[in-house]
């Protein structure tokens, strides 16, 4: 296992390769559109593209994972993992949401994310996140503090 690890690789996408994520997306399954905008991640292991996040900030400094996959090929082997910790030791996002899907929040709750109480989360993360439970949907709103920032948890 040591050496794929040794073999990953971050991968920061221009806006000009947007394309061919919003395309590797598609082909995961994942209905995603890379805007402009956004923050856009990748993992590389042996010059394959094998996972990617999108970030997106919706408000000044109020940042919002939007998407998370790994190529179905790839799963279940740390990948989503591997690619979200490399993304949270570089700290671009001081603090970061995700509305996670239910039978996720134990991997969020490992990556020292914290379930937020809604009320305590900018208006640009929790309206989005209401509208969703108005709809149905059966996200836990967690969030994410680089420990430079703060050593407490964000509001739960």
């Amino acid at each position: 296992m040591s050496d794929s690890l040794s073999t990953r690789a971050l991968w920061l996408p221009t806006v000009a390769e947007y394309p061919d994520v919003t395309r590797q997306f598609r082909q995961w399954g994942q209905k995603v559109k890379c805007g402009k905008k956004d923050r856009v991640y990748g993992l590389h292991e042996a010059d394959q593209l094998v996972a990617a996040a999108r970030v997106l900030e919706p408000a000044a400094d109020q940042f919002l994972l939007r998407s998370l996959t790994v190529n179905p090929e790839y799963r279940r082997r740390g990948l989503a993992r591997d690619l979200m910790q490399r993304i949270l030791c570089q700290a671009r996002e001081p603090t970061l949401y995700c509305y996670a899907l239910d039978y996720l929040q134990d991997f969020y709750l490992s990556l020292d994310f914290n379930e937020c109480d809604v009320a305590a989360v900018p208006q640009a993360i929790a309206e989005p996140y209401q509208r969703y439970r108005e709809r149905g949907k059966s996200f836990v709103l967690m969030g994410w503090q680089a420990e430079s920032l703060s050593k407490e948890p964000l509001s739960v």
